[in-house]
Order: C-alpha cells, then sequence, then structure tokens
C-alpha cells in the first residue's frame, strides 16, 4: 500500500495540472491563441531559464555523472540506429517514417524530467536530471532534424551540418550554453537579477503542463491505429523496460541516480515531434495523436514503473 501511494503522489500532481488545463480550454479561458503564445513563452523564455539557473545555481559538477550521462546518449542512439533500420522495411509511406521513428525513441524529458525527478528523489536527481537535459538536447535536437530531413516526403537531403545549426536555433540549448560558461567562469549575477529569474524559472514546469492540458483533444485514431499501437507499447513499455534493466543489471544505476534515467526512459512523447513534423511536411496528424495518447496512457505506465521500481527498492 505504501508503494502505491508513493507512486500515485508521484503522478497524481502533474497530471491534475493537465487535467486543469484541460477543463480551463472547455470553459474558454484558456483560448488557441492564448495556449499557442503561452507555448512561445515556455519554449524561447521559461525553459532556457529554468535549464540556465538550475546550471547557474549548481553546488558543484559531479563527475560521476559522466557514467549515467554516456548510458542517455547510448540510448539514445542506440534507439535511433534499432529504429531506422526496422521502421522503413514496415512502413513505405516517407511521410510516416520519420514520424514514428522520433515518435518511438524521444520522450518530453524537457517537460517531465524535472519535476518528476524532485519529487522522486529531490535535489541530487534534478541536478543529474539537468545534467542528463544539457548533455543530450543538442543531440536530440540534431538527430530529429537528421531524420526528419531522410524521410519527410518533401524533405532535403539530410545535412549534418544543416541540422546542427538548426539545432542551435533552440532557446534550450542557449540556456544550458550561458548556464555553462556561467557556472564554469563563475560569473556573478546581480542579486536582484538571480531572485527575478529564479522565481519565473520556477513557473515553467507548471505553466508548460497547463497549456499542454490545454491542447488535448480526442482525435480520431482509426486510421492510424495499428501505427499508434505499435509504438505507443515500444515507447511506453518496451523500451523503458529492456533499458532500465540494462541500467540497473549492466550498469548498477540505481537510487536517486536511476530516477531521472527512469524519466528519460519513460516519459511520453515530446511535443517537438509534432512541431518538427509540421515543419517538416510530414505526417502531422499521426505526430499529433501519438502526443494525446502517448500523453494519456502514460499516466498509467509511469505508476506502475514507478510502483515496480519502488517495490524492488531501486528507487
Amino acid at each position: 500500500m505504501e508503494n502505491l501511494k508513493f507512486a500515485f503522489d508521484a503522478v497524481a500532481p502533474t497530471f491534475s495540472i493537465v487535467l486543469l488545463g484541460f477543463l480551463l480550454k472547455r470553459m474558454g479561458i484558456l483560448a488557441e491563441d492564448f495556449i499557442a503564445k503561452g507555448n512561445a513563452l515556455c519554449f524561447k523564455l521559461l525553459f532556457p531559464l529554468l535549464v540556465f539557473f538550475n546550471l547557474y545555481d549548481a553546488q558543484s559538477i559531479n563527475f560521476t555523472y559522466i557514467k549515467v550521462i554516456l548510458f542517455c546518449v547510448g540510448v539514445v542512439l542506440v534507439s535511433v540506429v534499432i529504429l531506422t533500420l526496422l521502421v522503413p522495411k514496415f512502413v513505405k509511406d516517407g511521410g510516416k517514417v520519420g514520424v514514428i521513428i522520433q515518435c518511438m525513441y524521444r520522450g518530453n524529458f524537457m517537460l517531465y524530467g524535472l519535476p518528476f525527478s524532485k519529487s522522486l528523489g529531490g535535489e541530487p536527481s534534478v541536478a543529474l536530471a539537468t545534467s542528463i537535459m544539457a548533455a543530450t538536447l543538442p543531440i536530440l535536437n540534431t538527430l530529429g532534424v537528421f531524420v526528419y530531413s531522410a524521410f519527410a516526403e518533401a524533405g532535403e537531403k539530410p545535412s549534418f551540418k544543416k541540422a546542427f545549426l538548426n539545432a542551435l536555433k533552440n532557446p534550450i540549448i542557449w540556456g544550458v550554453i550561458f548556464g555553462l560558461i556561467f557556472y564554469i567562469l563563475h560569473l556573478p549575477l546581480p542579486a536582484f537579477i538571480h531572485t527575478a529569474g529564479v522565481d519565473v524559472a520556477k513557473t515553467a514546469t507548471p505553466v508548460a503542463f497547463l497549456f499542454l492540458g490545454g491542447q488535448f483533444e480526442l482525435r480520431s485514431a482509426k486510421r492510424n491505429i495499428k501505427a499508434l499501437a505499435i509504438g505507443l507499447t515500444t515507447k511506453l513499455i518496451i523500451f523503458p523496460g529492456i533499458f532500465l534493466w540494462v541500467a540497473v543489471q549492466i550498469f548498477d544505476i540505481r537510487g536517486t541516480d536511476l530516477i531521472p534515467v527512469f524519466i528519460f526512459l519513460s516519459a511520453p512523447t515530446a511535443i517537438t515531434n509534432y512541431q518538427m513534423a509540421l515543419q517538416f511536411d510530414a505526417d502531422y496528424e499521426l505526430a499529433g495523436d501519438f502526443l494525446i495518447y502517448s500523453m494519456v496512457f502514460s499516466a498509467f505506465t509511469l505508476f506502475v514503473f514507478i510502483y515496480l521500481l519502488r517495490g524492488m527498492g531501486l528507487i
């Protein structure tokens, strides 16, 4: 019973905010235009600030993080290679291939990583989650552009240089870059700027979840039911199960270190995937279905994984 309560307490607050956003949208308080501008605010300001101050205020760089960070980077690379080889063999529509690959390997760690790490493991897990985000975000964005470029029907020939340059346009990456610069060089900030910046950054997660709930719309997924069933099972159950076993049994990652790794592996599909599908003229409806239904089912899969990991004494 204690483990059930622990799992419920970890999952319920986040999805309560999502539900609130859904209800506010239905009540007409969150309008479409307001949600679009709110998402832009989160992407261009709030999350860059959150990442910046997490790095800026870090007490020290713990080099034991390197093993965990390399594991997460390895998961991304292995997943992309496997999916890039397998998915095109079964899916012939180029507009779907890139979407399916992206949605099966890339989770919304930017949105789920910090709050879940804090609620499950406290500040040590948050510090590690920030480090994972700093290391993997540039790689994820670069690979995302490359994958969509390679498979989108109207896409150009994939170019690593162009993908990397496009990835640098992500404001969150610049939050990482400047956070590391200020941390390494010990550059001081005026007290009033630090206080104001931290206060604003704290709003990033609840505001983002609120707008995520406002975007929730039940779509007709009949056309994509097979791709969704396989993709969501892989994203939310198969990949997390396999890679968590590897993390624990082979890399001996446990306790507060395992928490952000677990969220990195188990978070629902990233919102970025839908935005990139629009950008590359891919199957954005399929990407939207992945986004919505992965968020819905992740409420259950996250709960089950947390319950099991807690019951086995791994977190």
